[in-house]
C-alpha cells in the first residue's frame, strides 16, 4: 500500500509540473505573440492609415466584420480619422493577447495588437484583432483611439 502512494505521488507531482509548464509557454506565448501575425498587423495598420480607405480596411476585414460594416458608417469614420493627416511614425506592436482554438473542423488563432502612431495632427492607438483561418490572416476588429492635436514638426 505505501508503494502505491509512492507511485501516485510521483505521478501527480509529473502531472502538475506539465501542467504548469504547459501553463507557462501559454502565458509566454500569449505575452510575446506570433511574429507572422505581428508582421500582419503592423503591413495592415499602415497600409490602412496611408490614404484612410476603407477598401484597404474591408480587403484585410473577415467574412463577419465586412459583413456588419455600413458603408456610410465607414465614410464618415475614415472621413474623421482623415484629420489625422500624414502618418509620421508607428511604433513597434504589442501583443494584447494570443489564443488558438482547435477544432475537428480545423484551428483558429486569434491575436490582438496594440500600435501607437504619430501623425502630422495628431496620436492615435490603434487596436487591431486579428483572425487566422485556414493559414490566412484576416482582421475581426480595428478600432482607434485618437489623441488629437497640432503637432509642430521640429527642423534642425
Amino acid at each position: 500500500m505505501r508503494k502505491f502512494f509512492y507511485v501516485l505521488g510521483v505521478l501527480t507531482t509529473i502531472v502538475l509540473m506539465a501542467a504548469a509548464i504547459g501553463i507557462g509557454v501559454l502565458i509566454m506565448r500569449g505575452a510575446a505573440g506570433d511574429p507572422e501575425s505581428k508582421a500582419y498587423a503592423e503591413a495592415a495598420v499602415r497600409a490602412i492609415a496611408a490614404d484612410w480607405k476603407k477598401a484597404e480596411l474591408l480587403d484585410r476585414a473577415t467574412p463577419e466584420l465586412a459583413a456588419t460594416a455600413k458603408p456610410a458608417e465607414l465614410d464618415a469614420w475614415f472621413a474623421n480619422l482623415s484629420r489625422l493627416g500624414r502618418p509620421l511614425e508607428f511604433a513597434e506592436a504589442k501583443a494584447q493577447g494570443w489564443k488558438s482554438l482547435h477544432t475537428l473542423g480545423g484551428s483558429t488563432v486569434q491575436a490582438d495588437y496594440a500600435i501607437d502612431a504619430r501623425f502630422q495632427n495628431g496620436d492615435a492607438t490603434f487596436r487591431i484583432g486579428l483572425l487566422k483561418r485556414d493559414g490566412v490572416w484576416r482582421i475581426r476588429g480595428f478600432f482607434v483611439d485618437l489623441r488629437p492635436g497640432p503637432r509642430k514638426e521640429q527642423t534642425t
